[in-house]
């Protein structure tokens, strides 16, 4: 799992009840700082780093050839000028985009942004009603961070099971 704050990330690691800081740059040089929103794509295998309109992908610690690229190559609308949070769905092959109150999802096999979107997050989310402003998946579960909250879900059975502090996964003081 990782963690993006400012000029650095934190790595979780199941061996480890410690995670490990480092600076954002000092992985991928290429990179951006204070980034909006990451997630990992199993399709192209590579990590992805949003900042404002632009998307940075990495292989490795190596930036993809012909990156950064605008945010329009997933097929959001040009109202789109930041993405709060991303969610890749193993089950699905669909990553969720979240900016402001709403979601897109996009196919990650097909390349293209699914019908019917942008929906509201409570649409799907019970309970959430503010800004989703990070989210991944774990063992099986959902979580999605908004405001001082992280939220558990099933988005296979699009069941709401229990919230907690937003520093569950990162125990941590400060970050």
């Amino acid at each position: 799992m990782l963690f993006f704050k400012d000029s650095f990330f934190w790595r979780s690691y199941p061996q480890s009840n410690t995670p490990q800081q480092s600076l954002i740059r000092n992985f991928w040089p290429d990179a951006p700082t204070d980034i909006d929103a990451a997630y990992e794509s199993q399709e192209s295998d590579s990590v992805l780093l949003f900042k404002g309109q632009r998307v940075w992908a990495f292989s490795g610690y190596d930036l993809v050839s012909g990156y950064p690229k605008s945010i329009s190559i997933f097929g959001l609308p040009e109202s789109v000028k930041k993405i709060d949070a991303a969610l890749y769905d193993v089950d699905s092959r669909k990553t969720l985009f979240f900016v402001g109150n709403e979601y897109y999802s996009y196919d990650e096999a097909k390349k293209t942004m699914d019908q019917g979107f942008p929906k509201r997050v409570d649409e799907t989310f019970s309970g959430l009603t503010g800004k989703v402003t990070a989210a991944f998946q774990h063992r099986g579960f959902t979580y999605i961070y908004s405001g001082p909250y992280m939220f558990e879900y099933s988005l296979q059975t699009k069941t709401f099971f229990r919230m907690l502090g937003n520093s569950y996964f990162l125990r941590c003081t400060k970050y």
